[in-house]
């Protein structure tokens, strides 16, 4: 296991953030330190992974300090038992580390096996997100027998919630790590004949294929860039949820969906991040109802 330590100070904090969650996608951990630097910790399989990801940060960024360690696997395991607590969403969701499986719980469970993808619930954008389903859950929008997208599923735990509930649907990630780390969560979950998992994008889908809802939890340029060929894929009275944004980027990203015939949507904020959302389609009234009920 190979690991770089960063430090930077506040003025290259949000060119790191961009990066990393352009190019990191199964997380990292950082501390703020009392000096006012940032120290970011990032985990690598394999050291040329590691090597590339450096040289491309400092390309960006000359004058950070980037550290390099090599990281026993046994330490990497032992410091996510000691992160990954439970995490509760809306008194519907619990997400579990595998280790805690079997303990009795009220909520729906999500069992998340921690390795290198995206998702274990502790980020906002990724708690954003089950706390939309969870609501529209409740208000009667999404519904069990619908089908579902989780475009840039990482770990798999969007779509595990949603086959939780009663609903079928297919995850896409470009990256093969994420897609193993998925597809070994589906089968802990028991959902594997509800949620499929395939490497790729959305040019992997036929051009009539049509979601009930789509979820988006990946960068907001990318979201941007992606949106006619999402909305392409949303079912007519369908719902979107768009997470992974910033909350002064979140503006541009509805902007930009607003010009391609959805109404103003729903959003829930938490810490610096956004999640947007929209219902109904292009039914402007349905989606003000919307606003109205999850604000």
């Amino acid at each position: 296991m190979f690991k770089l330590k960063i430090k930077s100070g506040q003025d290259e904090k949000e060119t790191l953030e961009s990066l990393l969650y352009e190019h990191i996608s199964w997380g990292w951990e950082e501390d703020e330190l009392s000096d006012q630097t940032c120290e970011l910790s990032i985990y690598f399989h394999q050291e040329n992974a590691g090597f590339r990801f450096k040289e491309l940060t400092l390309s960006v960024c000359p004058n950070i300090e980037i550290l390099e360690e090599n990281v026993p696997v046994q330490d990497w395991n032992n410091a996510w038992k000691d992160f990954f607590t439970p995490i509760e969403v809306d008194q519907r969701f619990v997400v579990l580390p595998d280790w805690l499986q079997h303990e009795k719980q009220a909520s729906v469970p999500i069992i998340i096996t921690p390795k290198m993808a995206f998702g274990t619930g502790h980020h906002a954008t990724t708690h954003l997100c089950l706390q939309a389903v969870s609501r529209l859950w409740d208000l009667g929008y999404l519904k069990s027998g619908q089908n579902f997208l989780d475009l840039g599923t990482g770990s798999g735990i969007l779509g595990i919630a949603c086959a939780r509930l009663g609903m079928s649907g297919l995850g896409l990630d470009i990256d093969p790590v994420a897609v193993e780390n998925a597809l070994e969560n589906t089968q802990i979950n028991r959902v594997r004949e509800m949620f499929q998992v395939r490497e790729g994008d959305l040019s992997v889908l036929g051009p009539e294929q049509k979601f009930n809802l789509v979820l988006g939890n990946i960068l907001s340029s990318t979201l941007k860039q992606l949106a006619p060929n999402i909305i392409r894929h949303l079912d007519d009275t369908g719902v979107l949820i768009l997470s992974g944004i910033l909350t002064e980027q979140a503006s541009g990203v509805e902007e930009r969906y607003k010009a391609l015939g959805l109404g103003r949507p729903a959003r829930l904020n938490m810490q610096e991040w956004s999640a947007l959302i929209w219902a109904g389609g292009k039914n402007s009234r349905e989606q003000l109802n919307l606003v109205d009920a999850l604000l």
